[in-house]
C-alpha cells in the first residue's frame, strides 16, 4: 500500500513539472508603456538624431524603445527580433524585457543605425 502511494505521489509531481510551459517575457508595441527604462531616438532626413550612441540597460529590466520619424520607417531591435513601424506623427514603440546580455543594434531599415542597447 505504501509503495502505491509513493508511486502515485511521484507520478503527480512528474506530470505537474512536465505540464508547465516556460515563461515568455511580454512584448508590446504601443507607446503607452510605463517601463522604467525608455530609450529614444529619431530618424530625420534618413539619419539618426541624435547620432548613433550606446545606452546601458539593466539585465532583466523592462525597456521601451521609442523612435520618432519624419518618414515611414521600419525599426528593428536586433538580437531580440522585434520590429515596429514609425511615421510622421506616429512614433514606433516596442516594450520588452531585456533578458539577454550583450550589445544590440536598433536600426531603421534598411541600414540606419539609431542606437545600441548595451544590456548588462
Amino acid at each position: 500500500m505504501t509503495r502505491r502511494r509513493v508511486a502515485a505521489a511521484l507520478t503527480c509531481l512528474i506530470l505537474a513539472g512536465c505540464g508547465s510551459a516556460p515563461a515568455t517575457p511580454p512584448v508590446t508595441t504601443g507607446c503607452a508603456s510605463t517601463a522604467p527604462e525608455t530609450v529614444t531616438a529619431a530618424v530625420r532626413d534618413g539619419r539618426a538624431d541624435p547620432a548613433p550612441h550606446r545606452v546601458e540597460v539593466g539585465l532583466d529590466s523592462a525597456v521601451t524603445v521609442r523612435i520618432d520619424a519624419d518618414a515611414d520607417v521600419e525599426v528593428h531591435v536586433h538580437g531580440y527580433d522585434l520590429t515596429t513601424e514609425a511615421a510622421p506623427g506616429r512614433p514606433g514603440c516596442v516594450t520588452f524585457v531585456a533578458d539577454r546580455s550583450g550589445v544590440f543594434d536598433v536600426e531603421a531599415h534598411p541600414e540606419t543605425l539609431l542606437v545600441q542597447l548595451e544590456v548588462r
